[in-house]
């Protein structure tokens, strides 16, 4: 493996661990997504969004994330295969999610897989395509 390929794969897992870190903050996770990204979001197996541009992206996400009181994410295994300026980025996040409901706060626990297309623009790494299954989430009441 090239030390290029090294030096791209590290940029990648910087793109997915940031993105992560920001937890819930759509608007400081767009520049992460190229201006026309296309994300779609499968929930048990059902479509749940065809989101089509950044700016698509930053309003449905906003809307998505509007009630949740604090979260936590946690990416684990990753697999990059990087071609030249595009890579693929397969990994898998632990998400929890604190929010409302019937006035008590629960925790959402989603297990989800991405899979993201990425491409190198001006030398820095945005993903250009995400593919994204939540595989399971459990719901619980908080103690």
């Amino acid at each position: 493996m090239s030390l290029e390929i090294l030096e791209a794969k590290e940029a990648i897992r910087e793109v997915i661990d940031r993105f992560a870190n920001l937890e819930c903050d759509v608007h400081a996770q767009m520049p992460f997504f190229t201006e026309d990204t296309h994300v779609v979001v499968y929930m048990g197996g059902n479509l749940a969004m065809d989101i089509h541009g950044r700016e698509e992206l930053e309003k449905t996400f906003s809307g998505f994330t509007s009630g949740i009181k604090s979260s936590h994410h946690m990416n684990g295994q990753q697999v990059i295969t990087v071609t030249g300026d595009t890579a693929v980025d397969e990994h898998y996040c632990r998400a929890a999610l604190v929010m409302e409901e019937g006035g008590r706060d629960i925790v959402s626990d989603n297990y989800i897989r991405y899979r993201d297309t990425l491409v190198r623009q001006n030398g820095e790494w945005r993903i250009a395509e995400r593919i994204q299954h939540f595989v399971i989430t459990k719901k619980q009441a908080l103690a």
